[in-house]
């Protein structure tokens, strides 16, 4: 056995203790982190990570070379890109998914994606990749976010070289935003309602998402653990940023012109979320 260069995506479940917790704990009580869940739905929640990775019900988009392992809160992501030229768009496009998906359940994700040598087997995972992988997600501290390095855009980098002239059904522009810190993360506010992506089919689609990332957003600024609270602090900058770019006057009326008039009617009423939550 031997290294083969891979691309590993390391995701965390945020909050897993908590949730765990809450599957024994059903008071829903105002100082928790997460309401309540039961076992059932938790179960079903890891069948559809399952499923969203391909892993339960393979199918002709999945890469032959894919590996998928989840331990506890983390879950575990790789394949070989000489293999699937493509794939790691469409890695990136179901990951956006998983964001989505998860937050309908009150579940937040963070983690790091790496390329480089490494070992993952059914049983077995590790290598130089999944360590920088796992530095980068240690890197997203409490932001519930998906980070990649900022090599993905640079000239003559491994990303760039194996990814960004590619062919595909999207860029790299269209799932990534630029933060603060100079980390890429995937947009799971804004460049998701992209149409091409396909993640929403109906405009009322994009808005329950958004009405489901303010609710948690607001329930989660109520906490007074600090650590908490920076993590709702990260997605309440996003949010209220992404109302802002759809309520500026050129922007509405492009989607009035565009015929998508319940978006127009959302972004033309909604609130961004106030500095006294």
């Amino acid at each position: 056995m031997k290294y083969e260069n891979r691309i590993v995506a390391f995701i965390d479940i945020l909050g897993f203790s908590s949730i765990i917790k809450n599957t024994m704990d059903h008071s829903n009580s105002s100082s928790n982190e997460n309401p309540p869940i039961s076992v059932v739905e938790l179960f079903k929640v890891f069948s559809r990570i399952r499923y969203l990775m391909g892993v339960s019900e393979p199918s002709d988009d999945v890469p032959l070379s894919r590996k998928v392992s989840q331990f506890s809160d983390s879950i575990f992501i790789s394949f070989n890109p000489d293999d699937e030229p493509r794939e790691f768009n469409y890695l990136l496009g179901e990951l956006l998914y998983l964001h989505i998906e998860l937050a309908k359940h009150n579940i937040l994700i963070r983690g790091g994606i790496s390329y480089g040598p490494l070992v993952h087997t059914d049983d077995i995972i590790f290598g130089p990749a999944l360590v920088q992988a796992y530095q980068l997600e240690s890197r997203a501290a409490n932001s519930p976010r998906i980070i990649l390095p900022q090599s993905v855009y640079e000239k003559d980098s491994e990303f760039n070289n194996l990814f960004l002239n590619k062919e595909s059904e999207f860029q790299l522009e269209e799932l990534l935003d630029l933060d603060e810190d100079d980390f890429y993360y995937l947009d799971y506010f804004k460049k998701c309602q992209n149409d091409k992506l396909g993640v929403f089919t109906t405009e009322n689609e994009y808005i329950e998402h958004l009405i489901c990332l303010r609710d948690i957003i607001t329930k989660g600024l109520k906490m007074r653990d600090p650590g908490i609270f920076s993590k709702y602090g990260w997605m309440k900058s996003k949010w209220n940023a992404t109302i802002s770019y759809y309520k500026q006057s050129s922007n509405l009326d492009q989607l009035k012109n565009s015929g998508k008039a319940d978006l127009y009617k959302y972004f033309n009423s909604v609130e961004l979320i106030s500095d006294s939550m």
